[in-house]
Parts: C-alpha cells; structure tokens; sequence
C-alpha cells in the first residue's frame, strides 16, 4: 500500500484501504509505506506543497488548470517523476514480491508505471484517485486499473489514457467514518444539541481563506436563527489561536488543533464547508451530511467542487458573500438540506468492501503462493 506524506489525504485513504483489507484477508500481508521512495523527495515535496498553497495559491492553481486542460503537455514531466519514483521504488518491490501493489499518491503511481514497462512490476497495480477531479498525474496507462469517484472523474481519466481499466469505486475511507445520530454526537462533544452547526475544514494544513469563511459563515446568524462553526484547524497551530484570539464563545466558535475526533465532528454538523476539498469531502458524505466547497483553493479544490456540484453531491460558493447566503439558506430551511442529505447517503452507502472482494477475485498469485 503506497502513498506519500503530501498533505493527510493520501496517506488517510492508504490506511483506511490497509484496515480494510487486514479485516477481509486476514492471511495476506499488508504493508504500508508512506514515501514515493526517497526521503529527502518526500521532504521536498511536503514542503513545496505546503509553502506553494500558502503563499502563491495562485501559482498552484494556473499549473494544476494546464495540467487539467492540456493533458499532452504533462507527459514529459510525468516521464521523467516516474523514472525517478519508479527507480526508488524498484529495491522495494523486488524485497517484497507483492501479488497486488495499490497506490494512491500520483508520482507513485508513475513509479509503478515505469517499473511495469520494463517488467520489473509482476503484481497487480491499482491507483486509487483521492480527488473528485482527475489530472493527468493520475492517471497511467500501464497501471493495471484506476479507481475514481465519480463517472466525470472517470471520464476525465480517459481522455488522458484512451481505453484504459478506469472504474468507479466507493470512496477509501474509514470505516469510523459511517452515519451517526446528530444529537448523540453532539452530547459527546459537549456541543449544544440546537442550532445550526457548520464544520469548518481547510485540510490537514488548513489551507485556503478560512478566517474569511468564517466571517462569512458567521454573517448568515440571526437573533431568532443561531449558527455555530466548529472549525478543523488540522496541523495549522496559527490559525487555531488566531481564532481562538477572537475571544467568543465556544458555542459561537470553536477551534479544534489535530484530532482523532473527525468522525464525531461531522456527524455532530448539519453541513460540512471545506476549502481544500479532497478527503474531506468524502468523509462528510461517508457519514451523510452535505458538502459545501467554500471559496475553495485554486487547483483541486475548484475542479473538485465543479465535478461534486454537477454531480449533486455539493455546492460550491466560490466568494465568501456566497457562502453567507447558502449557510443563510440551509439554516432557514430544512427542505433544502434534505436533498443534499440523500444525495450524501447514496454516495456514502457505496460498499468499499465489496470492490475489495471483487478486486481480489482479480489477482493472481504465483504458483504455490497462497
């Protein structure tokens, strides 16, 4: 099981897919290895991530749209990360001599690619995409399937590999992550059981304009319509105490630092806004309550909430004025949460172990290996 330390994301859906897979085969062995091979890239590409997301979102966004748009372009540059991933990667793989290798981190995923083409990759190979947008990074045409989370992801992953195994797959979260009773979950997080509650998520690192989502969310509260935010500050110590500088009350605002919580979290939420998009998006609709991509990061997030919108699994309020007005909305009237709720459990009652089941009806071990 591969991923890699660029943000929570990938390496979450790693271990949640590794769980799962102890459960169902408990004789087979299951590894995870959290590096695209090298620590010092590892190190490098955190840090580029985070500070690029940081300070010139921006930049990040006009080369993930070039990448998204004109996927012809990516090649050299996808040849040349998988030759260095793939060459990393190579000692472990032979040491390991895995019947099936998944991954999913894209530069790894090239890895494999590049060790299938010269024959050095014997197992089954899977990528698992964690976004609800595809960019060419992710997809590969020697990997043996692509997992994607919607049939638009699917369709975008296509046209960069024509007539490759691209399947729709339940979303690769924890099992914790499951419906829960509103009002229980609340009583346990010590949180008031009335009024409307908003989680608040910027990622594991907090990325995007959340003081100014929260502003926003805030702005949609009446004298007779309360509104709460709860906010996920993930690994961002900064924004945690800048919110908490504000001196209101816990019930008003509450900022939480890192948390083995989140699945308590959204379920005491009646909706789920999020600039980063990603896996948190999926955890909230995994236990049923709507997504709102909330003047989401350029890059993934905007695609992301583009593909979730059309699909009917969010809405996306790209400005904060936006985002007052449908928190406004959904606080007002219940009738508008519900659809959004169903469409939410639909998504989220996808069985991730079934497609296990099915894919391990798919690989092939060696003579004599059980």
């Amino acid at each position: 099981m591969l991923s890699a330390p660029v943000g929570e994301g990938h390496v979450a859906a790693a271990r949640a897919l590794a769980t799962r897979m102890r459960a169902l085969w408990p004789r087979a062995v299951v590894r995870e290895v959290e590096s695209t091979g090298s620590t010092a890239r590892d190190a490098a590409l955190a840090r580029s991530y985070a500070a690029t997301m940081r300070y010139v979102p921006g930049l990040y966004g006009v080369a993930y749209d070039a990448l998204l748009h004109a996927p012809r372009a990516a090649a050299p540059f996808k040849a040349v990360s998988a030759a260095r991933v793939g060459h990393d990667l190579a000692p472990l793989v032979e040491a390991e001599r895995p019947d099936l290798v998944v991954s999913t981190y894209p530069m790894t995923t090239g890895g494999l690619a590049w060790l299938r083409r010269r024959g050095r990759l014997p197992a089954r190979s899977v990528a698992v995409v964690t976004d609800m947008a595809v960019h060419p990074y992710w997809a590969w045409r020697d990997v043996d399937e692509t997992w994607t989370l919607l049939e638009s992801s699917r369709e975008q992953a296509l046209t960069v590999v024509p007539g490759a195994d691209v399947r729709v797959a339940p979303a690769a979260v924890d099992v914790r992550f499951a419906p829960r009773d509103r009002h229980a979950a609340r009583v346990d997080l010590g949180l008031p059981v009335v009024g409307f509650t908003v989680l608040v998520s910027g990622g594991s690192l907090g990325f995007g304009d959340v003081d100014t989502v929260v502003d926003a969310v805030l702005a949609a509260a009446t004298a007779d319509r309360p509104v709460r935010v709860v906010v996920l500050c993930g690994r961002n110590e900064r924004l945690r105490r800048d919110l908490e500088a504000r001196g209101l009350p816990e019930t008003t605002l509450r900022a939480v630092g890192w948390t083995d919580r989140v699945p308590d979290l959204i379920a005491a939420g009646d909706v789920v806004l999020t600039t980063a998009g990603g896996v948190i998006a999926t955890e909230a609709l995994a236990v049923g309550r709507p997504v709102v991509f909330a003047t989401p990061v350029a890059g993934h997030g905007r695609a992301g909430a583009r593909l979730a919108e059309q699909a009917g699994l969010a809405l996306a309020c790209p400005r904060p004025v936006d985002v007052t007005a449908t928190i406004a909305r959904l606080a007002a009237d219940p009738d508008a949460v519900a659809p959004l709720e169903a469409r939410a459990a639909e998504f989220g009652v996808r069985d991730l172990d079934a497609a296990l089941r099915e894919l391990a009806g798919r690989v092939r071990t060696p003579a004599g290996r059980p």
